[in-house]
């Protein structure tokens, strides 16, 4: 439950709680995270689709909570995610973006699990489901096959899966180069392919040795980020979610100490990122982006997304209504958390309860002297009310 305020100085935000405590205190506004699940995470966007969905609210609404609950129950149903906190990190352009991403997913995982698709289904030994290295091995004491044999068979195997793979040319280079050493006798400490797919510059003679003809840059992140997206479903998964949070720090034109400041330039750059994701995301299957923040951006005429006609042009489609509308590209969480009581009574319960007192402790709201303002979400209004009212805070519901 993030935002900007004086509170925020002694308020332990939402991006550093602990994922226990993610868990135990989470309350589903309206049914919100459950819906995304259900209509794109299950069945949408794992069945080759894109989706870009947009979370605004007031500073203290629960955008941070929901997006990293919602980041957790992704990775238990076969998802890589990826967090990006832009009032930590400056991204600057797509290339960014994808460095940021691709720091995060597990790529152990991920090629692993794409070697094992591919000697069950392409070499044909399905009963194999051991570490990919110990394939070799395995292969001549249990089938009495030749290794030199069997680690050719296995060479054109990946070539051939790979070429069915609607990957970046580059992309599914540096991915084959990368595979090839994690079947070879030797496994490099740091293979240049690996570097190059993590994001990393490689000089010209690395790049020249692995194949490829530029390091990641702005031309070809986007292809790169939707190929990482492809890979993370066929490596027996579901895809990729990238959650982008406190976007709205793009748009604030006054520099804060630990905060990144995004001049004019850089804005635009940020807009532009955000313009190629929502137009690019019917052509980008198994990603999934949502985007959280304040809603000041959409009201900025200078600074904020009214700046950059091509991507308010985007926004702008929403249809406004009184009724909410969880199809909706864009959620106002202050209005999920008005239009639903019982999970307001749920959420007081929740932040009540012993065991989020014992993980967070006392000092997670220290007495502010009074109640919090209407510039703050209710639910951050709520706990803090919880928290300073004596005999409520840990009682047992």
């Amino acid at each position: 439950m993030n935002g900007d305020g004086s509170l925020n100085a002694v308020w332990l935000d939402a991006s550093a709680w602990p994922n226990a405590v993610i868990q135990e205190a989470f309350v589903d506004p309206l049914g919100i995270e459950g819906f995304w699940r259900t209509w794109y995470l299950e069945g949408f966007v794992d069945q080759g689709h894109g989706k870009v969905k947009c979370v605004i609210g007031r500073p203290g609404s629960g955008k941070t909570h929901v997006l990293r609950h919602l980041g957790l129950v992704a990775k238990e149903i076969g998802y890589q995610v990826a967090w990006v906190d832009f009032a930590k990190t400056k991204v600057a352009a797509i290339d960014d973006l994808y460095r940021v991403v691709a720091g995060q997913v597990d790529w152990e995982n991920l090629l692993n699990e794409t070697l094992i698709e591919i000697i069950g289904k392409e070499l044909g030994y399905p009963e194999f489901d051991g570490n990919p290295r110990d394939f070799i091995t395995w292969g001549e004491v249990e089938r009495q096959v030749v290794p030199a044999l069997l680690r050719r068979d296995l060479r054109e195997a990946i070539d051939r899966w790979l070429r069915r793979a609607d990957w970046h040319p580059e992309f599914r280079l540096a991915v084959r180069t990368w595979m090839q050493e994690q079947i070879g006798d030797l496994v490099p400490e740091d293979s240049p392919a690996a570097l190059w797919l993590q994001g990393e510059k490689l000089g010209a003679s690395q790049r020249k040795t692995l194949g490829v003809k530029s390091n990641v840059t702005r031309r070809n992140a986007r292809a790169l980020l939707a190929s990482l997206a492809s890979l993370a479903h066929l490596a027996r998964g579901r895809g990729l979610l990238v959650l982008l949070d406190n976007v709205h720090v793009v748009a604030l034109t006054t520099r804060l100490d630990g905060r990144p400041y995004y001049t004019k330039g850089a804005r635009d750059q940020v807009y532009e990122m955000l313009r190629q994701l929502i137009d690019e995301s019917p052509f980008t299957p198994y990603l999934m982006t949502i985007l959280a923040g304040t809603a000041d951006p959409l009201h900025q005429a200078k600074a904020g997304f009214p700046s950059y006609p091509a991507l308010w042009e985007r926004l702008q489609t929403e249809v406004q209504s009184n009724k909410v509308n969880r199809f909706s590209d864009m959620v106002d969480l202050d209005r999920l958390w008005d239009g639903d009581e019982e999970a307001v009574i749920k959420l007081r319960h929740a932040w009540s309860r012993e065991a989020v007192v014992g993980m967070l402790g006392a000092e997670f709201v220290p007495d502010s002297g009074g109640s919090l303002g209407l510039e703050w979400g209710q639910p951050r209004r709520l706990i803090t009310e919880v928290w300073q009212t004596p005999g409520e805070r840990g009682h047992v519901w």
